[in-house]
């Protein structure tokens, strides 16, 4: 974590307000093509942070493996066959095939490597297995107003120097993030999903959302 957010909860500028509303409806929306119908064996959350987006998931599971840099505690029990573990998002310590779920919100833009990322977890799924993949679509003129009305001021608020820290780790721009997602997985079952309008556009929708079925 870098220095400048040590002793920040990252709840406290992102999960509140008009920003919060919109961050929960991209979770809700990630899971929206599964229910309590579906099972899956093994999911694994790329970059998971503390575990904002597992009240959200819908399905059921044998294991849940939240990944970060750092393995996050958690001040509260975690549910059964739920765990963290450090791990690096470029090179997931899984065996080919194993994973039947992944899951990754918002990761991509922090990458030193997105593409090799990308090529890993399509490797660590198996044939038929499915990535749930949120991007930001920063630097895209409505991510940044929507940025600017709501987490910039929250960030301001506890002297956060937002501008510079978005400026350090949104090191890759959404178009080209689009075009490396859809040659990786250009054998695979992909459906873009646009927030707010379905066409593929990074400048227009402040979010761009994966639904890929690995074949």
């Amino acid at each position: 974590m870098n220095q400048m957010w040590e002793g920040t909860n990252y709840n406290d500028y992102l999960y509140v307000g008009a920003q919060g509303f919109v961050m929960r409806r991209l979770h809700t929306s990630m899971e929206k093509p599964f229910s309590d119908r579906d099972h899956f064996s093994l999911t694994v959350e790329v970059g998971a942070g503390e575990g904002q987006h597992l009240p959200f998931v819908r399905h059921g599971f044998d294991r849940y493996v939240m990944t970060d840099t750092r393995a996050a505690q958690s001040a509260t029990p975690l549910p059964s066959g739920v765990e963290f573990r450090a791990a690096n998002a470029e090179e997931l310590p899984f065996e080919d095939g194993s994973v039947d779920r992944l899951v990754s919100t918002c990761v991509l833009h922090h990458l030193t490597d997105p593409e090799r990322a990308l090529q890993s977890w399509r490797t660590a799924v198996r044939a038929g297995g499915v990535l749930t993949i949120l991007l930001a679509t920063d630097p895209g003129f409505a991510h940044r107003l929507g940025r600017h009305l709501t987490t910039r001021r929250a960030a301001k608020k506890l002297n956060i120097d937002y501008d510079l820290e978005m400026a350090r780790e949104h090191r890759n721009h959404a178009g080209g993030l689009m075009v490396m997602i859809e040659r990786v997985f250009v054998s695979d079952e992909v459906r873009y999903v646009g927030q707010p309008f379905p066409w593929r556009t990074w400048n227009f929708n402040y979010s761009s959302m994966y639904q890929i079925r690995r074949l």
